[in-house]
């Protein structure tokens, strides 16, 4: 009996173990058998592409391993006008839309030419390609790598990144992950040793793509801080202006009561003390003159400053209306 204690309680415990691991062989096998049909499909859709010089060279530029080619290449990726690229990525995206991917129909970019946003269609790219990444991990290996993410959006301090990642969330909570997996992968360095790792599989230089991405970012942060130097120079100076504009408003009050005094005073004053007075008088005129003078000079200079601060502002508003794909009004 002694024997028998001991013997039923491990039937116990190896009939559910069986059962499990009979599960979990099922599992592997479907998800093997899936994997092996998307390879199979990719294969297929592969076998007479090839890759136009452009989108080429934008897969060499982002230093995309071959996996990520792979799956660049095997959405036919293709360069839209904005126009185009309006109508193709229509509510995909919840920000400027720079290009899109659109499960079973393909990843479409929009052409940017203005050289001073070199670096954007890479990043986009990029981008694009790391949301068919995310779209083709399992549930298990998505909990994962968002697991990693939200660990390291915890740390990001860029304030337009975490900006953008708040207007996914109020648009979509859903996306963010998804999202996230994307704008790290392209914008952030240092993710950590699990994240680099992962990117590693799609990168062979992932800080290439980060360079791309602060470079046309430090585009429009130069252009936002030359504006906001000039609006504190500004500032400064209208302080100035007005200060020096009472200055020779009450100094044109005392010259003309002076003059009003000396011409009274004609009659009934000596040539000695006439002559003193008005060259007391013309002395006043000089010192109002030179006022005039200091407050119409600074006046020019703090008119060029607007039309300069002017100017930056319709710079980034070029560049942004160069990248905006909105519908017309």
């Amino acid at each position: 009996m002694r024997v028998s204690r001991q013997y039923y309680p491990c039937l116990f415990v190896m009939k559910p173990l069986k059962r499990y691991l009979g599960i979990a062989s099922i599992i592997a096998v479907v998800i093997i058998g899936i994997r092996f049909t998307q390879d199979l499909e990719d294969w297929s859709k592969l076998l007479h592409y090839q890759p136009s010089p452009e989108i080429a060279r934008l897969a060499t530029n982002t230093t995309m391993t071959d996996t990520a080619r792979r799956f660049f290449y095997v959405n036919q990726p293709t360069i839209e006008t904005k126009k185009s690229s309006l109508n193709l990525c229509k509510s995909t995206e919840h920000t400027i839309v720079l290009g899109c991917y659109v499960p079973r129909k393909g990843i479409f970019l929009q052409a940017v030419t203005d050289q001073r946003l070199q670096g954007v269609m890479e990043v986009t790219a990029a981008h694009e390609m790391l949301h068919v990444v995310y779209q083709r991990m399992s549930l298990l290996e998505q909990t994962q790598i968002n697991q990693q993410l939200q660990t390291v959006l915890k740390k990001i301090q860029n304030p337009r990144i975490l900006k953008l990642v708040q207007t996914y969330n109020n648009q979509d909570a859903r996306s963010v992950d998804n999202e996230l997996h994307s704008i790290l992968g392209t914008e952030v360095r240092n993710l950590g040793s699990e994240l680099e790792g992962h990117y590693r599989k799609y990168f062979t230089d992932r800080s290439t793509i980060v360079s791309l991405s602060e470079h046309y970012e430090g585009v429009f942060t130069a252009l936002r801080d030359k504006a906001k130097t000039l609006t504190a120079q500004l500032e400064t100076r209208k302080s100035v202006l007005e200060q020096l504009a009472e200055q020779v408003k009450q100094e044109a009050a005392s010259v003309d009561s002076d003059r009003s005094s000396l011409q009274s005073s004609i009659a009934n004053s000596s040539q000695s003390d006439y002559n003193f007075r008005v060259s007391s008088f013309n002395d006043r005129v000089n010192n109002y003159n030179q006022l005039v003078s200091r407050l119409r000079d600074q006046t020019d200079t703090y008119n060029q400053m607007v039309t300069e601060h002017n100017s930056i502002a319709l710079e980034e508003k070029s560049l942004v209306e160069s990248l905006e794909n909105k519908p017309a009004k």
